[in-house]
């Protein structure tokens, strides 16, 4: 089974077979800079959020919204999933390669905090994350933003929509620093804010390798 979500069952995450989309790993080339390290992790519970409806190849019941991770290595205890490829079970430990990324996905994430407050908490959470499925699935792809066309859809609640369709607006166009955790063990792909040390420290990299090769000219 070919899969990645945020449905809960008994056993963990799961969902039914998937098409052969490809989005995931188009987003991680467009976006990944550098490889920071590897990172230990388990997902606890998808809180807040709601259990939803979305539509990637088939129609698939899960639940939408924020991951809570337990981990002495991440660098956050939260995530938000980045594609519907792949299978994560609750309470499992799994590696994943940390690579700071930039493109869309880190606008949106850069939301989360003034975003995700109260009233309202759980279909704001799940509203954040159907906007990054998008951003993900379909943006990724070059589609045009519509949670009506495309790779993904989604239509099952419209105060869910009417918020992921108000994150999609206020990032269009725009770029930001993220993490992009990549799975080395075939879980799903997850996605957080940078801490502000690891930009610093990329930006310093930057800036030595920019000397270097002036010396070196």
């Amino acid at each position: 089974m070919r899969n990645c979500t945020s449905r809960i069952l008994t056993v963990g995450l799961a969902i039914t077979a998937l098409s052969s989309a490809l989005a995931n790993t188009t987003l991680f080339n467009n976006d990944k800079l550098t490889l920071l390290g590897t990172v230990t992790l388990t997902v606890t519970q998808v809180s807040p959020g709601i259990t939803t409806q979305v539509v990637y190849g088939s129609t698939l019941n899960l639940k939408a919204g924020q991951y809570v991770l337990n981990s002495t290595t991440a660098p956050k205890n939260w995530a938000f999933c980045v594609d519907l490829d792949r299978v994560m079970h609750l309470n499992q430990s799994y590696t994943y390669e940390l690579w700071l990324a930039y493109g869309r996905a880190g606008a949106l994430l850069k939301q989360r905090d003034s975003f995700l407050i109260t009233p309202d908490l759980n279909k704001k959470a799940a509203g954040f994350q159907i906007a990054l499925w998008e951003i993900a699935h379909d943006h990724a792809l070059g589609n045009a933003d519509s949670l009506s066309s495309g790779a993904f859809k989604y239509a099952a609640d419209a105060t869910v929509a009417s918020y992921a369709n108000a994150l999609l607006s206020a990032t269009a166009g725009q770029a930001d620093y993220y993490y992009f955790l990549r799975s080395t063990n075939g879980a799903q792909n997850l996605a957080m804010v940078p801490e502000p040390a690891s930009l610093l420290a990329f930006a310093v990299g930057v800036v030595g390798l920019v000397a270097r090769r002036r010396r070196g000219r």
